[in-house]
């Protein structure tokens, strides 16, 4: 019994493949986008890189027709996201997402991006946690977002809001952060 019920509880992972993603993501957001009702086609990553490295939206922008938010702090970096997504209908901000009200994501985001994107990729090595908390108006219908894997399932572990510290905080306090902000 135990057995089958570890097997119905993977059946995501059958899915994973990478096609710029680092643990078989680009599979696994496309399985799971295929079962969610009204999307938009909208996708936004924020820790973008050059928009191909370990990225979890390239997948979706290049093949499955997908328009992003690319959103990338380093100016180095930035420029490579440029070389990547440049000239296409992707915004690209060379921005940092903060924690406050005046750097959140919610204040970055143009009007013509549904605050109901497809996607909400986080990936900012460490402050992850506080970068989603700070957001009151985004509602995506799939997040995906970095925790430190180190940390047991069960410890609930948030780390310190200082640009400085990339700890990243622990996978219950990110599932406890996306119930309080009525996810699923």
């Amino acid at each position: 019994m135990l057995t089958q019920l570890r097997e119905q509880s993977r059946w995501l992972m059958r899915s994973a493949f990478d096609v710029a993603s680092q643990f078989g993501e680009d599979g696994i957001i496309s399985a799971a986008l295929d079962l969610l009702p009204g999307k938009n086609a909208w996708c936004v990553e924020f820790g973008a890189w050059d928009g191909r490295h370990l990225s979890n939206t390239y997948n979706l922008i290049t093949s499955r027709n997908y328009r992003g938010v690319l959103i990338e702090g380093d100016a180095k970096r930035f420029r490579d996201l440029q070389r990547t997504h440049g000239g296409g209908n992707n915004i690209l901000l060379n921005e940092w997402v903060g924690f406050s009200e005046a750097d959140s994501l919610d204040a970055m985001l143009p009007p013509e991006v549904p605050r109901d994107m497809d996607l909400l990729s986080i990936d900012i090595d460490g402050n992850d946690y506080h970068a989603w908390a700070a957001t009151k108006f985004i509602r995506p219908k799939l997040v995906i977002i970095e925790f430190n894997p180190t940390i047991a399932t069960a410890v609930r572990f948030v780390q310190e809001k200082r640009s400085r510290i990339n700890q990243g905080s622990s996978a219950a306090s990110i599932v406890e952060l996306g119930r309080a902000k009525g996810t699923n």
